[in-house]
């Protein structure tokens, strides 16, 4: 036991000393407060929505009045009056368009006229402005009273009833894919992280020929396991560094709009999903990390881990997309079926979890296979870790493999 301590202090102290594990513990908070800040930044960068210069051509003078009033987004050159004057402005640079109004039978035909296509924005507010005008002129030809139109006018208020507690309004749906977005992301972030610490780290010493030397003194089975306990603690070391980040964020941020949203947001779900949401993360990533121990010791130096670790990385990838897929389509055929692969559950059930597009029973299923596939992996990583160590080829990954399967029946 004291054998396997040592390498596991070994390793975790010389992995959480590089540079490289500092990067990885601070990318994804600056990630997050980019994400935060960049509303923000944008509107400084952006100087904020500027009135658009345009001019008004109407016989009426109460549509030019309105929309000159309207300064947050109108700025009227009143001096333009023709439309021969509106086009030589409009060339030169001097306005950025302007609107002809012009009266057809009991309605009002309005164009805009610009250089460049004109956002909806901008169409709305003139839209809003020209209607009001409308509305006014409608109102006194027909003698409506403030009171009756204001009758006419208010909107109807439509209350959302939901038939059952375990859906999401449509707004809560948009808030949680983006959360799901985010989250998945981290967890690709992280497996693509550690699968490459895994691998690198055990084939390493085998392309330096040392594996001899310290399977005289140690077994393969606790020499894998130390280093695989080894990254489990760095692992472990940062989620509980962010959990604490995340934890000091809600305290301080508290009374605010942002923090208050998101406590309203998670308490729509059941308390045990944040279980089982922390169990697929771990169990997804545990998942992966056995999967590059077995194929760092299949590869014969570092040099050619980025090879074998290809497969992988495709299956990595395809559970990200499969994510996005299931955050914007969680019924999907594709998508239901994926979220019961173990290597794509992690991301996959999970996004259809968080949704609330799947029952218990299929969350438990996909949970049991995803355990069952790990017990599977670390038995695999086991058996053929003793053979592999001692393994020196350069025959590719399946050729390999097979190789492996040899040596492992002989065991």
């Amino acid at each position: 036991m004291s054998k396997f301590w040592v390498i596991t202090s070994q390793v975790y102290k010389r992995r959480v000393k590089t540079k490289s594990f500092l990067i990885s513990l601070l990318l994804p908070l600056l990630i997050g407060a980019l994400i935060f800040a960049l509303p923000k930044i944008v509107d400084y960068f952006g100087g904020g929505d500027e009135a658009t210069k345009i001019a008004v051509l109407s016989e009426n003078p109460a549509f030019s009045a309105v929309i000159a009033a309207d300064k947050a987004n109108f700025k009227v050159d009143k001096k333009i009056k023709t439309e021969k004057a509106a086009k030589k402005a409009l060339t030169d640079g001097d306005i950025k368009g302007f609107v002809t109004i012009t009266p057809l039978g009991d309605e009002v035909k309005a164009v805009y006229t610009s250089q460049e296509t004109a956002g909806n924005a901008l169409i709305t507010a003139l839209q809003n402005d020209i209607t009001s005008v409308t509305l006014q002129q409608k109102i006194k030809e027909y003698n409506i009273t403030e009171k009756q139109l204001a009758s006419l006018t208010t909107p109807i208020p439509i209350k959302n009833e939901l038939l059952s507690n375990d859906q999401l309004t449509n707004s809560q749906k948009e808030a949680m894919s983006a959360a799901i977005l985010m989250l998945t992301l981290v967890i690709f972030i992280f497996v693509m992280s550690y699968a490459s610490i895994v691998a690198a780290e055990i084939a390493n010493e085998k392309g330096t020929r040392i594996m001899e030397i310290i399977l005289s003194s140690v077994s393969s089975t606790t020499h894998l396991m130390a280093k695989l306990t080894a990254i489990l603690l760095m692992l472990l070391t940062q989620i509980a560094f962010y959990g604490l980040c995340i934890a000091a964020v809600m305290i301080v941020g508290k009374n605010t709009e942002v923090i208050q949203g998101v406590l309203d947001q998670l308490a729509q779900f059941p308390t045990y999903y944040l279980i089982l949401n922390i169990l697929f993360v771990v169990l997804g990533l545990l998942l992966y990390i056995l999967l590059s121990a077995i194929i760092g010791s299949m590869a014969p130096n570092v040099e050619t881990v980025s090879q074998f670790m290809y497969p992988m990385t495709m299956l990595a990838i395809i559970g990200y997309w499969g994510s996005i897929a299931a955050a914007n389509a969680p019924t999907n055929m594709l998508v239901v079926i994926g979220s019961y692969v173990p290597t794509f559950s992690p991301m996959m059930m999970l996004a259809r979890m968080d949704l609330l597009a799947v029952d218990a029973t299929g969350i438990f299923i996909s949970l049991g296979i995803l355990i069952l596939t790990n017990a599977l992996a670390f038995w695999l990583a086991i058996k053929l870790y003793r053979g592999n160590v001692l393994l020196y080829t350069n025959d590719g990954l399946f050729k390999t493999w097979k190789t492996s399967l040899k040596y492992a029946k002989r065991d």
